[in-house]
């Protein structure tokens, strides 16, 4: 029997991306983000969850996706925010990342996983092949996209 281990998957424009769930400590609708000045530009700005100040960053400004070539009728590229926990990336405070949409949490067989990096980018951890299809799902690294 394969080890298996549990993903959320959400998309970035039309891309299908994944991190590890153990990673995930919310999602919520993209409402009040209050932009800092002087920030890299994926930085989106900060926003309250909790009582908790969170940094909300754009991973598609990181991993230059053009999400606005996308947009047609007035649609949104991002209304969802991913929030990772700030314990599980050893950082001061959770951050969540901009998404376009959640899709599932599902699990995968770990010899589904294409170990090592699809481009030069340490963004990149690797990608699952979907069985069903010749598509395949972007296995991001959470600890290279933090503010």
């Amino acid at each position: 029997m394969s080890d298996t281990t549990q993903v959320l998957t959400f998309t970035l424009g039309e891309e299908e991306y994944c991190v590890p769930i153990d990673y995930v400590a919310e999602i919520v609708d993209d409402n009040t983000v209050q932009s800092v000045p002087n920030t890299e530009s994926h930085v989106e700005g900060v926003t309250d969850l909790r009582g908790e100040t969170t940094t909300i960053i754009d991973p598609s400004e990181l991993l230059e996706v053009d999400t606005e070539e996308m947009l047609t009728d007035g649609g949104q590229t991002r209304n969802r925010i991913v929030v990772l926990d700030g314990e599980s990336l050893d950082a001061d405070s959770s951050i969540g990342w901009l998404v376009s949409a959640v899709n599932e949490v599902s699990e995968v067989a770990t010899d589904a996983i294409e170990a090592g990096t699809v481009t030069d980018s340490d963004l990149l951890r690797g990608f699952l092949k979907n069985e069903d299809d010749d598509e395949f799902t972007i296995w991001l690294d959470p600890h290279e996209l933090t503010a």
